[in-house]
């Protein structure tokens, strides 16, 4: 008889979508997850797999919380969403946390080429999302060439929230952020 599970598989997977967060998958260690969460190696391999499928969950887990983000700051889509989610970046909230080591996802796209196809079909529709939600946003501003205006601004993001990963804090990705904001009220103000 199966012994019962004796804690929260979510706030586990929680635990661990941190712990890849501030260290990324190739330094991430079984021993490191069974430290966060309480749960023995095995425990956790034979709830959640091996570290890849475990990866690929805490990939999905971040999807998630990210669509919930696009959902309250750019839906419905506009040019005042994107600028308040660059103004967010601009003016950053203090605290040392797992904020201050950038984007998973974008995190992970450094290591990209250790990483199986389904890890970078993980970033890549991620990348999607965000993309969309930037060209929507465009379109609804009435921004010449929306997905390309997306495009840009999804690099833009990225390149913020790399800053934030390299310097170790969140204030990092303000100079980037602040210059999003700009570029965004420009568009609106040249109605291009």
């Amino acid at each position: 008889m199966a012994r019962p599970r004796n804690f929260d598989e979510d706030e586990a997977l929680g635990a661990m979508v941190a712990v890849f967060w501030h260290h990324g998958y190739d330094a991430t260690t079984m021993r490191m997850l069974e430290e966060a969460t309480g749960i023995g190696v095995r425990g956790i391999a034979n709830v959640f797999g091996d570290k890849e499928a475990i990866f690929l969950r805490v990939l999905a887990t971040y999807h998630a919380q990210a669509r919930g983000v696009v959902g309250a700051v750019l839906e419905p889509p506009s040019l005042d969403g994107v600028r308040m989610l660059f103004g967010s970046l601009a003016a950053p909230a203090d605290g040392d946390d797992v904020r201050n080591s950038g984007c998973l996802m974008v995190n992970t796209v450094f290591e990209l080429g250790r990483t199986s196809a389904p890890v970078r079909e993980a970033v890549e529709a991620y990348r999607t999302m965000w993309r969309d939600a930037f060209a929507a946003c465009c379109a609804a501003g009435g921004v010449d060439d929306p997905q390309a205006r997306g495009e840009y601004l999804l690099g833009l993001l990225w390149g913020a929230l790399s800053q934030i990963r390299l310097a170790g804090r969140t204030d990092a990705a303000a100079p980037m952020a602040r210059i999003a904001v700009e570029t965004v009220d420009g568009w609106a103000a040249a109605g291009v």
